[in-house]
């Protein structure tokens, strides 16, 4: 059941277009003001932002910024979907979730 809620939010994310997928999302430091500059670029406001990995630099930007949160694949549930007005994944996080669905 819990593998087929994440299908039906990841499918429902995409019918809204409310997911944005990248080759990567990277900040070289963990400030609060490059990680803001980058989404001010994709004209993102508040939502999740899922890596494959864990990033130091961005889970420790995001603690600042209010409604934008960080997790990797692992940390990722349901709830924290729904709750995402808007989702930006990268590509490596896409075929993680691809493989653990699948």
């Amino acid at each position: 059941m819990y593998r087929g809620a994440l299908q039906a939010i990841l499918s429902e994310l995409v019918r809204q277009d409310r997911l944005l997928v990248l080759d990567t999302f990277e900040i070289g430091t963990p400030k609060t003001s490059e990680l803001l500059a980058k989404l001010v670029q994709l004209n993102f406001e508040n939502g999740l932002i899922v890596t494959a990995e864990v990033d130091e630099n961005l889970f420790l930007a995001t603690r600042n910024v209010p409604n934008v949160y960080a997790l990797d694949v692992g940390g990722l549930d349901p709830v924290s979907l729904v709750a995402a007005d808007k989702v930006i994944m990268t590509v490596e996080a896409v075929k993680k979730i691809e493989e653990w669905l699948g």
